[in-house]
């Protein structure tokens, strides 16, 4: 399993300048530290996440890294112009050589959808539509395309990534979306915690996988997670207990169902998972269930291994939760790196990956 970093980049007290300067540094100090990859996360409208154009960091990264992978979890591609991400990400290939990651989502936040003017009805139809335009784009050279949304007479994109092929991941955080995993024959898939406990996540992540596998496909899955390594879980939850406080308080108002807001179709449990926060936070409990990574390094790395069985071969790390401060992001990559990234290391050297 390789290890990255991964970021929205909130930003609380508006000072976006430092923390993109923030956010610049730790990936280059991750990379310094063997960290394979970066990941990034788009949002608008809301301190929640500062990355409103993740194409852009992305470009920034590419001039500050010579090795690390750039992995996109996710862009939204139902708020933006299909082409012009297309013609955006293929630069971003070219400007890092060829180190793109795309993961694609449909977006769930209906502030965000309201802001730019996006419906939140057939955001599945829309994006599979989408998904059909850009790779297509990619991976021809001309393409013509007659949907529901868009329509497209031999275009030719200019310029052309430099991979042959981009990994396009999708996002899978719902059960439905595993199904479609299998029927779309997913290459690739992102996964987090995010709506089902750890232990769901990873049966549904192995089930989706050994369907695919029964068709020739044997995917690359991608899973995100918080996380913080210390001497033992309280030290850890201690470290963090705040900072996921302001995050997970920050998104509970934002996704479909909050305040007790009706959720759009298809979003469903969003609304089912708001309830289930309804009340204090207990981080705790979050460690308990999987939702975060919150102990010691013997015991991460054996919550890691069960993680890694299911079948997931690429996790990104995410240590700066709810705009922690700069050093302790740095002190907790440090620790990871130290003491849980050379084992997965030595297992990669070992299988000659």
């Amino acid at each position: 399993m390789k290890t990255g970093l991964f970021y929205v980049n909130e930003c609380h007290d508006g000072n976006y300048e430092r923390a993109y300067g923030e956010m610049l540094e730790q990936i280059q100090y991750g990379e310094e530290l063997g960290f394979e990859s970066v990941w990034l996360a788009e949002h608008h409208f809301s301190s929640y996440g500062s990355l409103a154009s993740p194409q852009v960091a992305a470009a920034a990264i590419s001039q500050i890294t010579k090795k690390m992978d750039i992995g996109i979890g996710v862009s939204i591609l139902n708020f933006d112009n299909p082409v012009r991400i297309a013609e955006d990400y293929a630069m971003v290939d070219i400007l890092s050589e060829g180190r793109l990651k795309f993961g694609a989502g449909r977006g769930y936040q209906p502030l965000e959808a309201k802001g730019l003017g996006v419906p939140m009805e057939k955001t599945r139809e829309r994006f599979w539509e989408y998904v059909e335009i850009i790779q297509g784009l990619w991976n021809n050279e001309t393409f013509s395309y007659d949907g529901e949304f868009y329509q497209l007479d031999n275009v030719s994109l200019v310029p052309k990534p430099v991979q042959e092929r981009i990994p396009f991941y999708y996002a899978a955080i719902s059960p439905a979306s595993f199904d479609l995993m299998v029927e779309k024959e997913a290459r690739e898939f992102m996964v987090t915690p995010t709506l089902m406990v750890l232990d769901d996540v990873l049966d549904y992540t192995k089930r989706t996988r050994d369907r695919l596998i029964q068709k020739g496909i044997t995917p690359d899955i991608h899973m995100n997670l918080q996380m913080n390594i210390a001497d033992d879980t309280d030290q850890a939850v201690k470290n963090v207990e705040e900072n996921m406080k302001v995050y997970f308080n920050r998104v509970l108002d934002l996704i479909p169902g909050a305040k007790g807001m009706q959720a759009p179709k298809t979003y469903e449990r969003f609304a089912e998972v708001a309830k289930e926060f309804d009340g204090p936070l207990d981080v705790r409990g979050l460690n308990d269930t999987g939702v975060a990574l919150l102990t010691d390094a013997q015991d991460a790395i054996n919550r890691l291994e069960i993680v890694e069985q299911a079948g997931v071969n690429s996790l990104s790390c995410w240590f700066r939760m709810g705009g922690m401060e700069h050093r302790k992001v740095m002190k907790a990559m440090k620790r990871y790196a130290d003491e849980v990234l050379p084992y997965f290391k030595a297992i990669n050297e070992k299988i000659g990956k």
